[in-house]
């Protein structure tokens, strides 16, 4: 990236504004700003910014590929060796395929579709397992068993160096893919080191020699040679990069570390502090200005952070305060197309009853508006905050659990045709003139079923499709013809991940949530979901779907179930629910996601 040297000289722009455009902006770009009397540049800042943790919290796992399209595999959570691998895309994780030999200290090459592990422990193994982006196969074994290594390259091209056997070797290893070969030693035997580079341009660096080492080798493709060590020595450190391109992080010195440094091809330079301080994590990336830093210890770690070097300011997506309902409620309806328009009906409140109460969120404030005609509590809404149909659920004032429907035309509410069976927590999507319920909680309890009604805009048809099991409190997306539950309770103490996918005739069962809950806050398409939060026990975990798998995203920042959720996973937003804080009866707060944004940032250049 630019430094101030090099935009000396530059031609210099003489506009009235600052130059914002991540689209026309550049690093480099030099102007002067007439309203403000000010010479401003871009200049590339690196830093850190978090992402979305891994599904398993782990430390001592395998990682390679970009930081766009990454694997993690094996290590330790706890005390349990893993064999699951998972799969980055930037913005969150997703399961993989589990590897044949669960391992820790375990060494990664390649990328997400081709990749490579090899060796690991607790005792050293020889052992390679070949990575398609689907499963794990068996590669051929290391001449040498070892765990704590260093790797590089590619799944046909990979490099292992260095590791413990029972003392430290300085063996290395050339794999092409089928068979590995025994090529030039490091100059230093060494341990729980990281890699960087190439098979033939590959870059060693830190490790424990019979102490914490910063010793740097080189790699050419037959000899190993020594350069500049690192500014601090460090062992249990991870790495991304290339041979003259690289950047190491964490690891552990006289303690655990957060700081980075990188590699210029000739010398280390210290680089900006992790977040939070970590050893035995994973690093993958294609250079230093785009690398990933995942897991880690002392105890086993979920976090994830990225690495840019760039004048773009990367915010990661985030969950924050919204406007405070007027009622605090839980076992509460919602739906809304966006952030903006979003729509709570009705749940349990106080004075411990039944609630009638009404209200629409405008993105910065909740305003009541004209209540149901039915209270209850655990009914279900489907379609936009100004049409919305709302089924089912159970009234304490009434008769138990109802199939009572009303339609939400954005002034007021229409009773409409029942239920054809009275239920409470359903499955509830589509809009107010094609929608679906399935599943649900009949009378007696527990009496779950795994029935499906339609509705046309007036009335409700039972139809043949069921879903997977007798279920209550499913999360839902999409539409009538096009529709997605997943999650859900089917009693007594089962709380099963199961995604079902519905085309208006039949319900298929499609890839499996990471952290199966029920009852709590959704909305998305069939191709682009998300919950958050609800049951076994109150949660704050908050998924994504994309139409294939189902990955990880930044946590609510508070716990809570039997709440309710409107818009996308671009944009969602979640409110009310449980249990009640204090003495109170269910929760006012709210809160928004917002995904990842770039901003461009400015230096002012001093004219001294």
């Amino acid at each position: 990236m630019s430094t101030y040297k090099e935009l000396r000289g530059l031609r210099v722009k003489y506009v009235p504004t600052d130059t914002t455009s991540p689209s026309t902006a550049a690093a480099g770009d030099v102007w002067y700003n007439t309203a403000s009397g000010q010479l401003k540049a871009f200049v590339g800042r690196p830093a850190w910014s978090a992402s979305a943790s891994l599904i398993v919290a782990k430390e001592q796992l395998a990682g390679a590929g970009t930081q766009s399209s990454a694997f993690a595999a094996g290590g330790i959570s706890g005390t349990d060796v893993q064999d699951k691998s998972e799969e980055y895309n930037g913005s969150g994780w997703a399961s993989g395929g589990d590897l044949n030999t669960g391992r820790r200290n375990v060494t990664g090459a390649g990328t997400q579709t081709a990749g490579l592990i090899f060796g690991g422990g607790p005792s050293a193994v020889n052992s390679t397992e070949e990575y398609d982006g689907t499963s794990w196969t068996a590669g051929g074994n290391l001449g040498t068993a070892r765990y704590a290594s260093a790797g590089a390259g590619t799944q046909t091209a990979g490099l292992a160096a260095g590791g413990m056997t029972t003392t430290n070797v300085a063996v290395c290893e050339e794999y092409d893919g089928s068979s590995w070969t025994e090529s030039g030693d490091l100059n230093t035997a060494r341990r729980t080191l990281t890699g960087a580079g190439t098979q033939t341009a590959g870059l060693v660096s830190g490790g424990l020699i019979t102490a914490v080492s910063g010793t740097t080798e080189t790699y050419d493709g037959s000899s190993w040679t020594e350069v500049s060590d690192l500014n601090t020595a460090r062992k249990a450190v991870a790495g991304g990069g290339t041979q003259t391109s690289a950047l190491v992080f964490g690891g552990f010195i006289t303690a655990v570390s957060d700081t980075s440094e990188t590699y210029d091809g000739s010398s280390w330079t210290e680089g900006p502090n992790l977040a939070t301080a970590r050893r035995y994590l994973a690093g993958c990336g294609s250079d230093s200005a785009a690398v990933v830093g995942f897991g880690g210890g002392p105890s086993s770690s979920a976090l994830t952070e990225e690495y840019n070097n760039s004048f773009q300011v990367v915010t990661a997506g985030a969950w924050s305060s919204g406007g405070n309902l007027n009622t605090a409620r839980f076992g509460v309806a919602g739906t809304g197309a966006d952030q903006e328009a979003a729509i709570c009906i009705s749940g349990y409140g106080p004075p411990d009853a039944d609630i009638a109460n009404v209200e629409i969120y405008d993105g910065t404030s909740w305003t009541e508006v004209a209540d149901v005609g039915s209270p209850r509590y655990r009914g279900q809404a489907a379609g936009t905050s100004t049409a919305t149909i709302f089924a089912g659920g159970n009234s304490d004032t009434g008769s138990g659990k109802t199939g009572a429907t009303e339609i939400w035309n954005g002034s007021g509410w229409t009773e409409t045709g029942d239920l054809n069976t009275a239920k409470e927590n359903a499955g509830i999507l589509g809009t107010t003139t094609a929608a679906v319920a399935a599943g649900g909680s009949i009378e007696p309890f527990p009496n779950y079923v795994n029935t499906t009604e339609t509705f046309n805009g007036s009335s409700w048809t039972n139809i043949p499709a069921t879903i997977s099991s007798n279920m209550v409190g499913m999360g839902t997306a999409g539409t009538s013809t096009a529709g997605l539950i997943f999650g859900g309770n089917n009693h007594p103490n089962a709380w099963p991940s199961v995604v079902q996918s519905f085309n208006g005739s039949a319900w298929t069962t499609v890839a499996a949530q990471l952290t199966g809950t029920s009852g709590g806050a959704s909305g998305g398409t069939q191709t682009a979901a998300w919950g958050a939060a609800g049951g076994p026990s109150t949660q704050s975990v908050y998924q994504k779907y994309d139409g294939t798998s189902w990955l990880t995203a930044p946590n609510l920042a508070t716990a809570r179930n039997n709440l309710a959720g409107a818009g996308q996973s671009t944009d969602s937003l979640a409110f009310a629910g449980g249990p009640p804080p204090g003495s109170g009866i269910g929760r006012v707060n709210t809160e928004e996601f917002t995904g990842e944004t770039t901003a461009d940032t400015a230096s002012t250049i001093d004219f001294d």
